[in-house]
């Protein structure tokens, strides 16, 4: 009886063990069955975001509001979820680089994102390959900083630093609702949807500006010959309407003429692409150009005046403020995870450098 009894815990244990290792394994669980948002002083969450069909409505803070928040940042440490104060720039910070470094997972794997046309899988993204045997991802310097493996259209073993990180915030998620087509009615833009989910947003400086980033990796007329150009520049084409028609389109080009312009990245559990394991990359950033600006345009750019020009430069009117107050004031999106039919922007799991 008692060796029957120790058969029975041996064979408990072993499948427990093979349970653990399999759970290990399984990408990551992403739901809405927890939720996030700022806090009362019972620790409860006692508001979330408000949203319309025409975009972000800021919600007024209760009385007993605290400067905490419940936010989901996934595959960093323990569940995803943490409580943090939207002043503490250190721990946001600290939760970026967690999750880009996987540290919730333990795999020896980080965070790597593979470029506009590498449309290879995990196990391939970060290879040589074509005629001139180069690499094409992006990789997370250990300060947090994006650097282009793949060389410029001159110089193919050649590294890019493209983003420098300055810091971290708090902001949603934010989804497509509707994708700008010829055929999309009077929009010209993307429609996007709040999903009321907090997670952190890392803010970047761009370390070259647009024009310097078309000289190195575009041909003549502007085309992506390397997709770090597209990774500065956000080139979309759009759709102007007039009375039902389509009146003319336009090449949208950000024009980050200097390095001095920032973006707020957020890497995307639910903008995947039913990619297992994988994160899209999405990029907010307060924009005033005009959309009809194009290719190689140089200050003074129409709608960059000296009322917005810092929204679009200064971090520091970021940095330690309530989400509350961000979002409203970044008010463009870019999805770089499937902007256009071609574009493969994805953040896989891979390898350091």
């Amino acid at each position: 009886m008692r060796k029957s009894i120790y058969l029975f815990l041996i064979i408990v244990i072993c499948i427990m063990s093979m349970l653990m290792a399999s759970c290990d394994n399984q990408p990551m669980k992403v739901s809405y069955s927890q939720k996030t948002g700022l806090l009362d002083q019972n620790g409860d969450i006692v508001s979330n975001f408000t949203y319309t069909n025409s975009g972000y409505v800021a919600p007024e803070l209760p009385f007993d509001a605290t400067e905490y928040y419940r936010i989901f940042v996934p595959y960093s440490k323990g569940s995803g979820y943490h409580t943090v104060n939207y002043k503490d720039t250190n721990k946001l910070k600290q939760l970026w680089l967690d999750q880009i470094q996987r540290k919730g997972r333990s795999d020896g794997k980080v965070f790597a994102i593979r470029n506009r046309a590498n449309d290879r899988d995990m196990n391939n993204f970060q290879k040589q390959h074509g005629s001139q045997s180069r690499y094409d991802y992006y990789y997370f310097k250990d300060n947090g900083d994006i650097v282009y493996k793949g060389g410029d259209k001159t110089y193919y073993a050649k590294e890019h630093l493209i983003k420098t990180f300055v810091g971290a915030v708090i902001v949603d998620y934010r989804t497509v609702k509707e994708r700008t087509e010829p055929d999309a009615g009077v929009t010209h833009q993307d429609v996007i949807h709040h999903t009321g989910e907090y997670t952190v947003g890392a803010i970047y400086k761009m370390a070259i500006n647009v024009n310097e980033a078309r000289r190195l990796f575009a041909d003549a007329g502007g085309g992506p010959t390397d997709g770090a150009y597209e990774f500065v520049a956000a080139r979309k084409m759009i759709w102007f309407f007039a009375g039902g028609f389509t009146q003319d389109t336009s090449l949208f080009v950000r024009q980050f003429y200097n390095t001095n312009f920032m973006e707020v990245l957020v890497l995307n559990p639910y903008a995947n692409e039913g990619n297992t394991y994988c994160l899209g990359v999405d990029s907010y950033y307060a924009y005033y150009g005009n959309y009809r600006v194009g290719e190689g345009a140089t200050p003074p750019i129409d709608g960059f005046t000296a009322q917005n020009y810092p929204y679009m430069t200064d971090e520091k009117l970021y940095l330690a403020q309530r989400p509350e107050t961000i979002i409203p004031l970044l008010n463009h999106t870019t999805t770089f995870t499937d902007a256009s039919r071609w574009w493969s922007f994805l953040a896989l799991p891979g390898h350091k450098y």
